[in-house]
């Protein structure tokens, strides 16, 4: 009996004109862009081969990808970014989230024990950074630790914590803007900066 050959998994990313590698850079940035940034990092982790082309920066790699050349053609950039693993096709139009990417790419989120307690931690850990409460931000930490929970995933469960905390300040900060009458990138009134 033959024994499996482990093959490189390959995800190519064909993203649309965007002012960095990423798209997470300014004032406004794209919450969907943000969290695949995240997941990219991620999967670089895993062994993953990621790599990713920016419309704006890299138009030769459009060019001389047949599958990407005749997406573009066919749909026009609103197609972007198209997805692909070991060459196919798998997503167009919208940045996937972290269990799409694992499905298309046959790996698991790995929790050292496998263990729902180690979940639930993960998870506690995730709320306690999203709500700002520092104490039980850190107890859970040192927990996690002390249960054989690898720091990658203590920070990854902390990573998206803060992510989540960003979203809902960026739109509580908006509403704000709103009811003030402030326009984006503009002064409050009557508040001296101008």
């Amino acid at each position: 009996m033959n024994k499996p050959t482990e093959t490189k998994m390959l995800l190519e990313v064909f993203d649309p004109a965007m002012c960095c590698s990423t798209g997470v850079c300014g004032p406004d940035v794209d919450d969907s862009l943000a969290d695949f940034a995240n997941d990219v990092k991620w999967l670089k982790s895993k062994g993953i081969d990621v790599q990713r082309f920016n419309l704006g920066q890299d138009p030769e790699a459009f060019k001389s990808n047949a599958a990407v050349l005749s997406r573009l053609k066919k749909e026009g950039s609103e197609c972007l970014p198209l997805i692909l693993v070991n060459g196919e096709l798998v997503s167009e139009g919208g940045y996937p989230d972290r269990g799409q990417l694992t499905s298309w790419l046959a790996i698991t989120p790995d929790h050292k024990n496998g263990t729902a307690q180690s979940s639930d931690l993960l998870h506690a850990l995730n709320v306690a950074v999203t709500e700002g409460d520092e104490e039980n931000m850190k107890a859970l930490f040192e927990n996690g630790k002390t249960k054989g929970i690898s720091v990658q995933e203590l920070v990854e469960a902390m990573q998206d914590g803060i992510n989540k905390r960003q979203r809902v300040t960026r739109a509580t900060l908006q509403t704000a803007n709103e009811l003030l009458g402030i326009k984006p990138g503009g002064c409050t009134p009557g508040g001296g900066c101008c």
